[in-house]
């Protein structure tokens, strides 16, 4: 077997992982952008999040909540929505997963920096980080994605 063909097979036993992590991200974006506004109605959910947890969020991250986030939560809700749903899409489809994965990683630090989770212990977020990592070194995508049609060929190799 050639080494192409064996990635190939050895990144299907990720595809387990990838359709969860990718289901998870599409329903919490879905139903972000469902709940109305496409996306703002999480807006108070946002900010009461931020707001509750500012004093448990990292030292140099509290700064950009407070005059960043906070002051336009409504525009933060509708970018975190749509993130979380670009991510699922992207995860679940295998459809450019390296890139979707590295905005996953992106989206999980954010939230972990903001309510102040060590990312070095156990929880929920950590495993979804650690996911991540594994999907995006991986090239989870090659393996029942359609990453694995567009690195065949040829044209697309970019962020397969």
């Amino acid at each position: 077997m050639s080494n192409s063909n064996s990635h190939e097979v050895s990144v299907l036993y990720l595809l387990p992982l990838r359709l969860i992590i990718g289901a998870s991200f599409l329903f919490a974006g879905g139903s972000k952008i469902a709940s109305g506004g496409l996306g703002a109605a999480y807006e108070s959910t946002l900010y009461e999040l931020v707001s509750s947890n500012l004093e448990n969020a990292y030292a140099f991250y509290r700064p950009f909540l407070e005059s960043v986030v906070l002051p336009n939560a409504a525009k933060f809700a509708v970018l975190v929505a749509w993130g979380e749903l670009f991510i699922g899409i992207s995860i679940f489809l295998g459809l450019f997963t390296r890139f979707g994965a590295a905005i996953g990683i992106f989206a999980v630090l954010n939230y972990t920096f903001a309510v102040g989770q060590a990312i070095w212990m156990p929880s929920l977020e950590t495993v979804i980080l650690w996911a991540m990592f594994t999907l995006f070194l991986c090239s989870a995508g090659r393996g029942g994605g359609v990453d694995q049609v567009l690195r065949s060929s040829k044209k697309i190799r970019l962020f397969t």
